[in-house]
């Protein structure tokens, strides 16, 4: 057997995984091998992504480990030391400098300056009250040495902090309810109600509406009378009478204090005008109300004022006319007179009769001193005993050649009132009989019909036309109404 001294010296370096350890069990006697590499320590790292104490190169001859040693980065604020076998870390709280921090996250002041050290109170010069205590419900102050004071508690409803100006220093007070104001002072709250039941001045609303619900803006402010308004419309009137159906409503006269227009506004461009209409009141069974138009009348010795109606007009176009309407049996508005707008401002009875009742007709200018009536052709009458008709009258002038003298009577009475349109006892018409015969003894002669009463020399001579002639051939005659089914006609020419 080979001595130890006899073997060769193996250098830790050199050991592989093929050197071995033999072992030997005491019990058993079995003889076994360890390798010698497995013998040497191995050193590893236990946290995730953190810092070996180790170095890279920390085995050294197989079993000798390197650490890392352990130094303050900056020594004014982190200090190292050994005590007692322990690595001692000490933070130097002085030397922590909050100016590098990241205040935006981290929220540490930059500086604070407070002027010196305070003890007891804070004061006013550093940032603080100067009081110990502050009662519950007391209001801080500035006082007359600029220090901070406390109100007394503020134990009454309604309570404020109100500026003085007289001691420049704020009054612990209640309000003070003004005339047509009340204020109601409850607990956390103060209630201003306005009780407006007269009013000195003038109250200007600037652009803020005032609602009155159904009430009224009165003269006693309870009565039901005044100025209504409501979303619809609007009433003015002392009666309460309201009507719902139209945007105003006046319970009243109206009375202007000068000369005055009511008329919409106008129109621009090629835009309709708006239409005005003035109304009198309707009526299911009673009689509907007339619309008066008056002009002013003088108490004194003035004149009276017109009544002047103006049709429009127009810079480049049609000037207005004027119309009178009435209802006709078919129900609609027709036109009964129209005075024409522009140069000629022609008087038209459209529809019905001029009648007179009372007065005359004039005709005063010598330019047209007489009237211009229509004539249409002359109605004919037959050589024979045909009756003269109301038609044949109608037309103003009947003629008539008879070969042999003629007698032919007229229309009866009733015929006569409706077809000439004597609507009244005394309404009269006149026409002409021409008898256009030249021979003599061919004359004609009228005679009454029915209801017809004769006055006069009805016989109309045929034409004669010597010089000392009796006859032109001709008569003129009027129709008068008696009744509805009597007339008079009378010779007057």
């Amino acid at each position: 057997m080979a001595k130890v001294t006899d073997l060769r010296t193996l250098a830790k370096t050199s050991v592989t995984d093929s050197d071995y350890f033999l072992v030997s069990n005491s019990n058993t006697g079995a003889s076994q091998k360890l390798t010698v590499s497995s013998m040497f320590p191995a050193v590893s790292t236990a946290g995730t992504s953190s810092e070996t104490l180790y170095t890279s190169a920390t085995l050294t001859n197989k079993n000798q480990i390197v650490f890392k040693g352990i130094k303050s980065g900056d020594t004014g604020l982190l200090t190292v030391d050994t005590t007692s076998n322990n690595i001692v870390l000490t933070a130097l709280e002085a030397g922590i400098d909050l100016s590098l921090c990241n205040n935006t996250t981290a929220g540490f002041l930059s500086s604070v300056d407070f002027t010196g050290t305070v003890t007891g109170e804070n004061g006013v010069t550093n940032g603080g009250t100067g009081l110990s205590t502050i009662a519950k419900g007391a209001m801080l102050y500035a006082d007359a040495t600029d220090s901070i004071k406390a109100t007394a508690a503020m134990s009454t409803n309604g309570q404020l902090l109100i500026g003085n100006a007289t001691t420049g220093i704020p009054t612990l007070a209640t309000l003070t309810a003004g005339t047509n104001v009340t204020i109601a002072n409850t607990a956390g709250a103060i209630s201003i109600a306005a009780s407006l039941s007269t009013m000195a001045g003038i109250l200007d609303m600037a652009n803020n509406n005032i609602d009155l619900g159904t009430a009224y803006l009165s003269a006693d402010g309870s009565t039901s009378q005044g100025i209504r308004v409501t979303a619809a419309n609007t009433y003015l009137g002392t009666s309460g009478n309201y009507f719902n159906s139209e945007v105003l409503n006046v319970g009243g006269s109206i009375a202007f204090n000068a000369a005055a227009s009511i008329k919409p506004n106008a129109t621009t461009s090629s835009t309709t005008g708006s239409s005005l209409t003035i109304e009198s009141g309707g009526s299911a069974d009673g009689a509907s109300g007339s619309l008066n138009i008056n002009a002013g009348s003088a108490s004194g010795s003035g004149q009276g004022g017109s009544v002047i109606v103006t049709s429009g007009q127009s810079a480049s176009g049609t000037d207005g006319d004027i119309q009178l309407k009435t209802y006709s049996t078919a129900g609609s508005a027709t036109a009964a007179l129209t005075i024409a707008g522009g140069a000629t401002h022609d008087v038209t009875v459209n529809t019905g009769d001029l009648i007179m009742s009372t007065g005359n007709v004039y005709m005063r200018n010598s330019a047209n001193p007489d009237v211009i009536k229509y004539q249409n052709d002359p109605e004919v009458t037959d050589d024979g005993t045909t009756v003269v008709s109301a038609d044949n009258i109608l037309s103003g002038i009947i003629t008539c050649t008879p070969t042999a003298d003629r007698s032919k009577a007229t229309d009866t009475a009733a015929n006569l009132v409706s077809g000439l349109s004597l609507n009244v006892n005394n309404d009269s018409f006149d026409f002409s009989l021409i008898n256009l015969a030249t021979s003599g003894g061919h004359n004609v002669t009228l005679t009454g019909g029915t209801g017809v009463t004769l006055v006069g020399n009805m016989v109309v001579f045929c034409q004669d036309a010597a010089d000392d002639a009796v006859s032109v051939g001709v008569g003129r005659f009027r129709v008068r109404r008696r009744g509805s089914s009597a007339v008079t006609i009378y010779r007057i020419g």
